[in-house]
Order: C-alpha cells, then structure tokens, then sequence
C-alpha cells in the first residue's frame, strides 16, 4: 500500500470534514457523503503515471447545473438566500475533487487547498457550532503540516494566538461598525428615494408623489402588468378619512383572507370560496421593483390575489389587499372572465362594498371653505334632481372648473401664497386653491371633499394610472411618474372612477429613446424566463418527482440495490483480475516455449556456420537466411528445420 504524507493525510481531512460539514449546513446530508466518499476514492486511487488529464472544459462545464441549480432554487423573501452561499461551496468542492483527480496530470495542489479552503469557509454560513469547529481543527491541522519543518513548538502557539487575536479584533470591529454606522444626508435620502415610493403609506400626506414626479428616478419603471389588456387604474390603497392634509386608512379592516390554495409557491387568497377557478378568471403577473409598503395593487375589479410567503391578507371592503409592511417583489391578481360568473360583484361593484356614513366625513375646519369654493365653482346652482343625476353633474362641473381655471404644477408658487396671506401651517386644499395649481393629489382631495359636502359619497384613491403600452409587446409598465390619485364616486349604485386632474397635462409623458426601450425589454424578457423557471407550473412536476427521490432515499430498498450493485462491481473487478492473471500465466509460459526453440534452432544454424550477428534482430536473421543459398545438400534438412521455427517464432512470438 502506497505510504501518505502527514499534508496528504491533512489535505484529505479537510476536504472530508468541508463535505460533511456543508451537507449538514445545507440540509443536504445525502449530497456531502458522496462528496466525502469521492475524495476518499480518488485519494487512495491516486497515482501520478495514471491519473486522467485535467480538463478546464469540465470545470467550465460545471457551472451550468449549478447556475440551473441556483435558479430552481428556493428564493428568499427576506434577507440573503442561503442558496446563495452553499451552491458556490458545493462547485468548489467539485473544483478541488477534479483537480485531486488529475493531480500530477495538470491538476496543482495548490487550487486544491484554495478550492477546499475556500468551501470551508462558505461551509460554515448558518451550520452548527460542531461542525464549525471541525472543519477548524482540519484546519489548523493543514496549517501544521504545511509549515516549514523543525519550526518550534511556541512559533506555532505564537501564530495561533496572532490568529485568534486578529479574528477578534476583526469581530468586534465589525460589529462597532454595524451599530455605529451612519450616513450623510443627502446619501441617506438619496438612498430612501431610490428604494420607495412615496405616497402609498397607510397614513399618506398630500404632497407626497412629488419625488415620484419631480426626482431623479422619475422615469425608472416600478410596475410591470404581463396582460395585453391592462388596467387603466392601478389601486393600491383606498382611503377614508381626511384630517388637515393628512389621509388615513380605515381604521380597521374588513376581514382577514385565508390562504384557500396554491399556485405553485404563492398562496391564492379569494374574495369569495372558489371564486379564483381557472374556467372563471385569468391570472395576471405583476412585478414590482420597489417598497409597496404591503399593498398587493390589483384593479378594482379583481376576485383574488396571490402572493408567495404570507398565510393571510388584510382584506378591505374597498377590495384593498394588504399584507403587513411586507415589501414584495411580485404577485398575482385574477380577474374575472366574461363569460364565468359574476363572482362577488354585481353590476360593477362589490356586493360587500357598500357605502356607509365614512365617505360624508369632511374635516370640520373645511366646512366654511368648501362651501365657497363651492359656490365659486357654481356647484350651489346644480339642480339636485333628478337625484340619479347629481354624481355625474357634480363631477361635470368640478372637472370643467379646474380645465379652464387651474394649472397644473408640481411647485407652490409662494409669491402666490403671500399674496393670499396665508401663513405657514395653512391647510395644503388653501394652498391649492389661492395659487390654482397643483398635481393630481390636490385635485383629487378637493373634489372628494366637494362631493361629500354635496351628499354624495366618494373617497380617495392612490395607484398607478394610464400604462405604456408597445404593440406587439406582452405587458405593461407603470413608471415612478405614473403613481396618480384620483376618486371614485357613488354614481347609480356603483362606484364610479372620476379623474379630476386635468387630462391635458395628465397626457403630457415624454416618449423613451429607442435605446431605452430595448433595454426594458431585455430586462422584462429576462424576469420573465427566470419568473418561469422559478415559479413556473412545471414545478408541481418537479415537485412531485422530488417527493418521489425522498421516499425513495428513506426507503431501505435503493440501499439494498445499492449494495447488490457494489458486490456486483466488486465481483466483476475480481473476476476480471483472475482471468487477467490466468491469462499472464498462459502467455509466460508461451514465451518461454518460444524462446526455447529459438535458443534450439540458433545452436543448430551455429553448427553449420549460421550465426546472429550482435544487434541483429530475428526478422533480419530470417530474412538473411532466406536469401543464404550456400547451405550444403547434406545440412539442408537440418537447416529448414531450424528456418520453421525461426518462422514460426517470429509468427507467434509477441501474440497474446
């Protein structure tokens, strides 16, 4: 048996414990025994004049399964995937098992410790105490044997000490800098800006969309819809009461909804039981690029949605989905088909959307103004009957006033504020009002507290409004600057969208470049590929064939074919070396026959005067002796008795 040095006994120690340590991190115990069992195979297999070339276009090839790996992966909803860390681990360790096998071959020791150290190290992410320290140990261990030999005992505790003296420094400096970090301003606000998007909280202030307007990263796309036939409001939030420029959430919600099945990893949640059937509704995907602040948008109209990693959804009878502060990067609405049933809604709104006294509430501050902003705007001279025609007469006059006398701004334009002596904590709606300009936040408040002070219930609205649409292409998008307000209204027993902002400069969107265009739709493309192979329904499959390799890995029969397997190897490879040594026997004993009769017919040629020169080999012999004619009548039988077996060993002689 081959003798191992103390750093090949080291190396193989740390590679074994590495294994074992991130199978058991990784949940994959199964996986980190056949990484252990391989490097024991190569390692006691290992010989230098027989080991396989090493190859880079394998370990190039490698990084496909696990990139296909990566992707089918479980994704983590907050925070970082542990995937992320030990489908890496696992490819270095496959690194450092090729390069072990073709060590001496084109495989360097060196990129097997780099491979193995480095595996360690990922390893460790969320393992167990235990096997942390193990693989530390291992180590340490090859730390010793690849120290220069006759090193003093104390050099090494010195640099163990060096060691763990750094790591704690490095340690505690971390945490220092955790606790204690801080930013400049403008970097933090910058940083908030580009990560939300303002205006969708449950307590909102008007104002609020102009950084979605006005910023930096106005044009930057926060909604993709994948349906040619997407909404032109998008709703996120609904809200109830008004109180000195601020809008608040219902107090409470409705009800909480209950996951009622599953689409592949995300959880269906119904308006009504079995609403969401696929013969009645069509799911549409939606992806979203930044903090929604638990908001599922989803148009009025939608019966259900679905989103991965919740149990429940705060429900609203405004048919408003919230799910805590949770940010999401996508989900799922369903909307109903023509042709199904009508669901829980009849004649365009929610059978349990009904108004109550909440939508007539006006701050009580406002009341005065509102009654002279009423009366300037003609609204007092409205006839109230017939009653069924007073929302849309209300919402006529209210949209014709702010067309012709408003303008539409993102600035107050404050030589406009002194001028009407307002001071500074003056109501935002008489702000609005002395200046005649503003965004659609302000003309939206104001007509729904209009149409409250006229009787007419109405609330407000916060979304995404009027989409990009591109012939040809599958989705959607909203862009930052496509966040609207706007009101719905009781007109006719429903609840009926009214947009008071000023169509003329709500239109007004500036056309992206070519370049800009492609780009997005690379982009969409590749969230798309990747929401498929991801999330897509071949999964259940995928699934179902994993709950099969589980049952099958616990059962006691695949270990019972794997051992029949293993003695059937075992019995093949000593069979295969019996007849191997039968058949070296065999060919022995055929050389030393021929060999003989060679030794025979040389003696008897050498009688006659026939004689092998030095370096002559026994084909030239022959060959010479074929062409010899000198040979006497007398001595020619002996001398073609001699030539057949020269012949015949020159036949024979180096067949097996």
């Amino acid at each position: 048996m081959k003798k191992f040095t103390l750093r090949e006994w080291a190396k193989l120690l740390l590679l074994g414990m590495t294994s074992i340590n991130l199978g058991f991190s990784s949940g994959l115990v199964w996986l980190g025994f056949i990484f252990f069992a391989a490097f024991m195979v190569v390692f006691f297999r290992n010989d230098a004049s027989r080991n396989p070339v090493y190859r880079k276009s394998i370990a190039y090839g490698l990084i496909v399964p696990f990139a296909i790996w990566w992707v089918l992966s479980p994704q983590a909803e907050y925070g970082i995937s542990p995937w992320l860390v030990y489908i890496p681990a696992y490819y270095l360790l496959s690194l450092a098992l090729l390069q072990m096998r073709s060590l001496g071959n084109g495989g360097h020791d060196v990129f097997i410790l780099f491979n193995g150290v480095a595996a360690m190290l990922l390893s460790c992410y969320q393992g167990y105490g235990n096997g942390a320290a193990a693989v530390l140990v291992a180590l340490l261990i090859l730390v010793h044997a690849y120290a220069r030999p006759r090193v003093k005992w104390w050099k090494h505790a010195l640099f163990l000490l060096l060691l763990a003296g750094f790591s704690a420094i490095s340690y505690a400096g971390f945490q220092y800098w955790r606790h204690h970090r801080s930013y400049s301003a403008e970097r933090m606000a910058n940083y908030y800006e580009k990560r939300n998007l303002m205006g969708f909280d449950p307590v909102v202030k008007l104002g609020s969309f102009e950084s979605n307007f006005a910023g930096k990263y106005n044009r930057e796309v926060v909604l993709r819809v994948w349906d040619t036939l997407a909404p032109k409001y998008m709703r996120a939030a609904v809200y109830e009461k008004y109180v000195g420029g601020i809008w608040k959430l219902p107090a409470h919600h409705d009800r909480m909804l209950y996951a009622s099945r599953y689409k592949v990893d995300y959880a269906v949640f119904e308006t009504r039981d079995s609403v969401s059937s696929a013969d009645s509704t069509r799911p549409v995907w939606v992806q979203s690029s930044l903090d929604n602040f638990g908001f599922i948008f989803a148009p009025y109209h939608a019966v259900a949605v679905a989103a991965k990693n919740a149990d429940s959804v705060e429900y609203f009878k405004s048919n408003v989905f919230k799910q805590g502060e949770t940010r999401r990067g996508d989900w799922f609405y369903y909307m109903p088909l023509p042709s199904g049933p009508t669901g829980p809604y009849v004649m365009g709104t929610y059978a349990s959307d009904t108004p109550d006294s909440s939508y007539l509430q006006v701050f009580a501050p406002l009341a005065g103004f509102l009654d002279t902003v009423a009366m300037e705007m003609g609204l007092d001279t409205i006839p109230e009957k017939p009653a069924i025609m007073k929302p849309s007469r209300y919402s006529d006059a209210i949209s014709s006033y702010f067309l012709n006398h408003f303008a539409y701004s993102l600035k107050v334009d404050e030589s406009k504020v002194a001028a009407a002596k307002l001071g500074a904590k003056a109501d935002p709606l008489r702000v609005f009002w002395a200046t005649r300009s503003g965004y659609c936040e302000y003309y939206a408040t104001l007509s729904v507290l209009l149409l409250r002070r006229a009787g007419i219930k109405a609330r407000y609205v916060t979304g995404f409004a009027r989409p990009e649409v591109e012939p040809g292409r599958p989705y959607a998008i909203f862009r930052r600057n496509s966040s609207h307000a706007w009101v719905e209204m009781r007109n006719m027993g429903t609840w009926a969208t009214f947009d008071p902002t000023p169509p003329l400069f709500v239109m007004k969107v500036e056309r992206p470049s070519w370049f800009d265009m492609k780009f997005e739709w690379v982009r969409a493309r590749a969230a798309r590929v990747f929401h498929v192979l991801r999330d897509g329904e071949w999964r259940l499959a995928l699934n179902s064939w994993q709950d099969a390799v589980q049952n099958i890995l616990s059962g006691a029969a695949l270990y019972v074919v794997l051992g029949c397997i293993a003695l059937a190897v075992i019995a093949f490879r000593f069979v295969r070396v019996l007849r191997r040594r039968r058949s070296n026997a065999g060919y022995a004993q055929s050389v030393q026959h021929w060999v003989k009769g060679l030794d025979s017919a040389e003696k008897s040629l050498a009688r006659i005067g026939l004689v092998r020169h030095p370096g002559e080999t026994v084909g030239a012999f022959l060959r010479r002796l074929e062409c010899d004619a000198s040979v006497s009548q007398k001595e020619r039988a002996l001398f073609e008795r001699a030539l057949d077996v020269i012949r015949d060993y020159e036949k024979n002689r180096w067949r097996r």
